[in-house]
Protein backbone atom coordinates (compact mmCIF):
# COMPACT_ATOMS: atom_id res chain seq x y z
CA UNK A 1 0.00 0.00 0.00
CA UNK A 2 1.54 3.65 -0.87
CA UNK A 3 0.34 6.71 1.47
CA UNK A 4 0.45 10.11 1.45
CA UNK A 5 0.51 11.83 4.77
CA UNK A 6 -0.69 15.11 4.98
CA UNK A 7 0.02 17.39 7.35
CA UNK A 8 0.00 20.77 9.01
CA UNK A 9 3.44 20.60 10.74
CA UNK A 10 1.62 21.12 13.89
CA UNK A 11 2.01 18.51 16.74
CA UNK A 12 -1.46 17.31 16.37
CA UNK A 13 -1.13 17.25 12.93
CA UNK A 14 2.19 15.25 12.99
CA UNK A 15 0.53 12.69 14.56
CA UNK A 16 -0.37 11.17 11.39
CA UNK A 17 2.96 9.50 11.01
CA UNK A 18 2.34 7.65 13.96
CA UNK A 19 -0.98 5.93 12.15
CA UNK A 20 2.43 4.47 10.25
CA UNK A 21 4.24 3.61 13.38
CA UNK A 22 1.51 1.53 14.33
CA UNK A 23 1.65 -0.60 11.62
CA UNK A 24 4.03 -3.17 10.16
CA UNK A 25 6.23 -0.99 7.68
CA UNK A 26 5.93 -4.28 5.53
CA UNK A 27 2.75 -3.19 5.00
CA UNK A 28 3.36 -0.12 3.03
CA UNK A 29 5.97 0.16 -0.28
CA UNK A 30 5.78 3.88 -0.05
CA UNK A 31 5.01 6.95 2.28
CA UNK A 32 4.72 10.50 0.98
CA UNK A 33 4.85 13.38 3.63
CA UNK A 34 3.22 16.19 2.24
CA UNK A 35 2.81 20.18 3.62
CA UNK A 36 0.70 22.14 1.26
CA UNK A 37 1.98 26.15 1.80
CA UNK A 38 -1.25 28.09 1.78
CA UNK A 39 -1.07 32.09 2.54
CA UNK A 40 -3.80 32.15 4.97
CA UNK A 41 -2.19 30.41 7.88
CA UNK A 42 1.09 32.34 7.74
CA UNK A 43 1.95 35.47 8.82
CA UNK A 44 1.90 38.18 5.65
CA UNK A 45 5.27 39.98 7.60
CA UNK A 46 7.14 36.18 7.10
CA UNK A 47 8.87 36.23 4.28
CA UNK A 48 7.19 32.71 1.79
CA UNK A 49 11.30 31.44 1.80
CA UNK A 50 11.08 31.20 5.29
CA UNK A 51 8.36 29.25 5.45
CA UNK A 52 9.41 26.89 2.97
CA UNK A 53 12.56 26.04 4.52
CA UNK A 54 11.24 25.31 7.90
CA UNK A 55 8.09 23.46 5.87
CA UNK A 56 11.42 21.12 4.44
CA UNK A 57 13.08 20.96 7.52
CA UNK A 58 10.34 19.89 9.75
CA UNK A 59 9.18 17.55 7.09
CA UNK A 60 12.85 16.12 6.24
CA UNK A 61 12.75 14.62 9.99
CA UNK A 62 9.46 13.62 10.21
CA UNK A 63 10.74 11.28 7.14
CA UNK A 64 14.33 10.48 8.53
CA UNK A 65 12.38 9.00 11.71
CA UNK A 66 10.28 7.21 9.60
CA UNK A 67 13.19 5.85 7.43
CA UNK A 68 14.41 4.50 11.07
CA UNK A 69 11.39 2.37 11.64
CA UNK A 70 11.82 0.57 8.08
CA UNK A 71 9.66 3.12 6.12
CA UNK A 72 10.93 4.25 2.07
CA UNK A 73 9.68 7.55 2.64
CA UNK A 74 9.73 10.97 0.17
CA UNK A 75 8.77 14.63 1.60
CA UNK A 76 7.64 16.87 -0.04
CA UNK A 77 6.32 20.73 0.08
CA UNK A 78 3.97 21.89 -2.25
CA UNK A 79 1.44 25.49 -2.72
CA UNK A 80 -1.81 25.61 -3.06
CA UNK A 81 -5.23 24.87 -1.89
CA UNK A 82 -4.52 22.16 0.91
CA UNK A 83 -7.42 20.25 -0.57
CA UNK A 84 -6.69 20.65 -3.87
CA UNK A 85 -3.06 20.41 -3.87
CA UNK A 86 -3.30 16.85 -1.52
CA UNK A 87 -5.73 15.09 -3.99
CA UNK A 88 -4.14 16.27 -7.15
CA UNK A 89 -0.49 15.05 -5.44
CA UNK A 90 -2.19 11.78 -4.21
CA UNK A 91 -3.38 10.59 -8.11
CA UNK A 92 -0.10 11.77 -9.90
CA UNK A 93 1.77 9.71 -7.50
CA UNK A 94 -0.79 6.56 -7.47
CA UNK A 95 -0.88 6.57 -4.07
CA UNK A 96 -3.63 4.24 -2.39
CA UNK A 97 -4.18 6.49 0.74
CA UNK A 98 -4.25 9.63 2.52
CA UNK A 99 -4.05 10.19 6.12
CA UNK A 100 -4.57 13.45 8.00
CA UNK A 101 -5.73 13.86 11.42
CA UNK A 102 -8.78 15.69 12.41
CA UNK A 103 -6.80 18.40 14.43
CA UNK A 104 -4.41 20.82 12.90
CA UNK A 105 -2.68 24.35 14.41
CA UNK A 106 -3.71 25.83 17.16
CA UNK A 107 -5.65 22.36 17.92
CA UNK A 108 -8.97 23.96 17.13
CA UNK A 109 -11.43 21.30 15.18
CA UNK A 110 -12.16 24.71 13.34
CA UNK A 111 -9.11 24.03 10.91
CA UNK A 112 -8.68 20.58 10.21
CA UNK A 113 -11.91 19.20 11.26
CA UNK A 114 -14.98 20.89 9.59
CA UNK A 115 -12.20 22.60 6.99
CA UNK A 116 -9.80 21.01 5.32
CA UNK A 117 -9.61 17.06 5.78
CA UNK A 118 -13.51 17.30 5.07
CA UNK A 119 -12.27 19.32 1.68
CA UNK A 120 -9.86 16.14 1.35
CA UNK A 121 -12.16 13.24 1.34
CA UNK A 122 -14.16 15.46 -0.66
CA UNK A 123 -11.98 16.93 -3.22
CA UNK A 124 -10.84 13.75 -5.33
CA UNK A 125 -11.07 9.92 -5.31
CA UNK A 126 -8.04 9.09 -3.27
CA UNK A 127 -9.64 7.68 0.27
CA UNK A 128 -8.84 9.97 3.68
CA UNK A 129 -8.20 8.16 6.62
CA UNK A 130 -8.43 10.91 9.38
CA UNK A 131 -6.94 10.01 12.48
CA UNK A 132 -8.27 10.88 16.11
CA UNK A 133 -6.33 12.78 18.97
CA UNK A 134 -6.17 14.73 21.47
CA UNK A 135 -4.57 16.67 23.91
CA UNK A 136 -3.22 14.93 27.36
CA UNK A 137 -1.42 16.93 30.13
CA UNK A 138 -0.40 19.78 27.17
CA UNK A 139 0.33 17.06 24.63
CA UNK A 140 -1.06 15.99 21.58
CA UNK A 141 -1.17 11.83 21.28
CA UNK A 142 -3.57 9.60 18.84
CA UNK A 143 -6.66 8.18 20.84
CA UNK A 144 -5.60 4.53 18.83
CA UNK A 145 -2.39 2.67 19.80
CA UNK A 146 -2.36 0.06 17.16
CA UNK A 147 -3.24 -0.41 13.88
CA UNK A 148 -6.71 1.52 12.71
CA UNK A 149 -6.98 -1.16 9.66
CA UNK A 150 -7.59 -4.99 11.63
CA UNK A 151 -11.06 -4.17 12.50
CA UNK A 152 -13.10 -2.12 9.92
CA UNK A 153 -16.59 -1.36 10.73
CA UNK A 154 -18.74 -0.28 7.65
CA UNK A 155 -21.11 2.48 8.09
CA UNK A 156 -23.55 1.27 4.96
CA UNK A 157 -25.70 3.54 2.92
CA UNK A 158 -28.10 1.52 0.36
CA UNK A 159 -26.73 2.65 -2.72
CA UNK A 160 -23.93 1.88 -5.44
CA UNK A 161 -21.76 3.47 -2.90
CA UNK A 162 -21.76 0.90 -0.64
CA UNK A 163 -19.24 -1.87 -2.96
CA UNK A 164 -16.62 1.01 -3.63
CA UNK A 165 -16.29 1.50 0.53
CA UNK A 166 -16.18 -2.42 0.16
CA UNK A 167 -13.41 -2.41 -2.41
CA UNK A 168 -11.39 -0.23 -0.48
CA UNK A 169 -11.27 -1.54 2.90
CA UNK A 170 -10.38 -5.12 1.03
CA UNK A 171 -7.23 -3.45 0.26
CA UNK A 172 -6.74 -2.33 4.04
CA UNK A 173 -3.69 -4.23 5.25
CA UNK A 174 -4.08 -6.64 8.41
CA UNK A 175 -7.33 -7.09 8.50
CA UNK A 176 -8.54 -9.51 10.98
CA UNK A 177 -12.50 -8.39 11.16
CA UNK A 178 -15.14 -6.63 9.12
CA UNK A 179 -18.64 -5.53 9.80
CA UNK A 180 -20.92 -4.11 7.56
CA UNK A 181 -23.98 -2.06 9.23
CA UNK A 182 -27.35 -0.37 8.21
CA UNK A 183 -29.81 1.35 10.19
CA UNK A 184 -32.83 1.27 8.72
CA UNK A 185 -35.96 3.79 9.59
CA UNK A 186 -38.50 1.32 9.13
CA UNK A 187 -38.06 -2.20 10.71
CA UNK A 188 -39.77 -4.08 7.46
CA UNK A 189 -37.02 -3.03 5.20
CA UNK A 190 -34.34 -4.74 7.28
CA UNK A 191 -34.81 -7.58 4.99
CA UNK A 192 -34.22 -6.56 1.67
CA UNK A 193 -31.71 -3.73 3.14
CA UNK A 194 -29.61 -6.79 4.56
CA UNK A 195 -29.37 -8.47 1.08
CA UNK A 196 -28.92 -5.46 -1.01
CA UNK A 197 -26.08 -5.24 1.43
CA UNK A 198 -24.97 -8.88 1.08
CA UNK A 199 -25.08 -8.60 -2.75
CA UNK A 200 -23.35 -5.70 -3.24
CA UNK A 201 -20.17 -7.13 -0.90
CA UNK A 202 -20.65 -10.16 -2.68
CA UNK A 203 -17.71 -9.66 -4.99
CA UNK A 204 -15.64 -7.83 -3.38
CA UNK A 205 -12.63 -8.83 -0.77
CA UNK A 206 -14.80 -8.60 2.14
CA UNK A 207 -17.05 -10.83 0.94
CA UNK A 208 -17.34 -13.10 4.49
CA UNK A 209 -18.50 -9.78 6.42
CA UNK A 210 -20.66 -9.82 8.90
CA UNK A 211 -23.71 -7.76 7.82
CA UNK A 212 -26.12 -6.73 9.91
CA UNK A 213 -29.33 -4.18 9.81
CA UNK A 214 -29.96 -1.99 13.06
CA UNK A 215 -33.26 0.53 14.05
CA UNK A 216 -33.07 3.42 15.70
CA UNK A 217 -34.04 6.72 15.40
CA UNK A 218 -30.45 8.42 15.65
CA UNK A 219 -28.09 6.61 13.38
CA UNK A 220 -24.98 7.84 14.36
CA UNK A 221 -25.24 7.19 17.93
CA UNK A 222 -26.80 3.63 16.41
CA UNK A 223 -23.64 2.99 14.24
CA UNK A 224 -20.95 4.36 17.20
CA UNK A 225 -22.42 2.20 19.92
CA UNK A 226 -22.45 -1.23 17.68
CA UNK A 227 -18.81 -0.29 16.64
CA UNK A 228 -17.96 -0.02 19.88
CA UNK A 229 -19.71 -3.45 20.69
CA UNK A 230 -17.59 -4.67 17.73
CA UNK A 231 -14.57 -3.48 18.73
CA UNK A 232 -14.08 -1.23 15.61
CA UNK A 233 -10.92 0.22 14.97
CA UNK A 234 -12.17 2.77 11.85
CA UNK A 235 -15.47 3.42 10.42
CA UNK A 236 -15.84 3.33 6.79
CA UNK A 237 -18.06 4.94 4.59
CA UNK A 238 -18.59 7.33 1.43
CA UNK A 239 -19.48 10.84 0.80
CA UNK A 240 -22.77 11.25 -0.92
CA UNK A 241 -23.92 13.37 -3.44
CA UNK A 242 -26.79 15.75 -2.83
CA UNK A 243 -28.06 19.26 -4.39
CA UNK A 244 -29.19 19.79 -8.26
CA UNK A 245 -25.57 19.48 -9.96
CA UNK A 246 -24.27 16.83 -7.86
CA UNK A 247 -22.61 18.95 -4.98
CA UNK A 248 -20.37 16.17 -3.17
CA UNK A 249 -21.40 17.18 0.55
CA UNK A 250 -20.07 15.27 4.02
CA UNK A 251 -23.75 13.46 4.94
CA UNK A 252 -25.56 14.29 8.42
CA UNK A 253 -24.85 10.68 9.64
CA UNK A 254 -20.91 11.48 8.58
CA UNK A 255 -20.49 14.62 10.30
CA UNK A 256 -21.99 13.09 13.28
CA UNK A 257 -19.28 10.33 13.21
CA UNK A 258 -16.79 12.38 12.26
CA UNK A 259 -17.64 15.44 14.96
CA UNK A 260 -18.84 12.90 17.65
CA UNK A 261 -17.23 9.64 17.57
CA UNK A 262 -13.60 8.90 18.98
CA UNK A 263 -12.80 6.19 16.09
CA UNK A 264 -10.71 6.64 13.02
CA UNK A 265 -12.83 7.45 9.52
CA UNK A 266 -12.05 6.07 6.27
CA UNK A 267 -13.97 8.04 3.48
CA UNK A 268 -13.96 5.92 0.55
Amino acid sequence: MRVLVATDLSEAGLLATEVLLGCSAGLFDRVLLVHVVEAEPYLADVPLHEVETFAAERLAEEAAGLREAGFEVEARVEHGSAADVVQRVAAEAGVDLIVATDRGRGGAPGRFLGSTVERIALAGTTPVLVERVEERDAAWCRLGASSPFARPYVAADIDEGLARVARVVGRLPGREAVRVTHVASRAQDSVDERAFMVAEIADTPIADAEVAVLQGADPAAALMQDAEVFGATVIALTPRRHGLVGRVVLGSVALSLLREGRLPMLFA
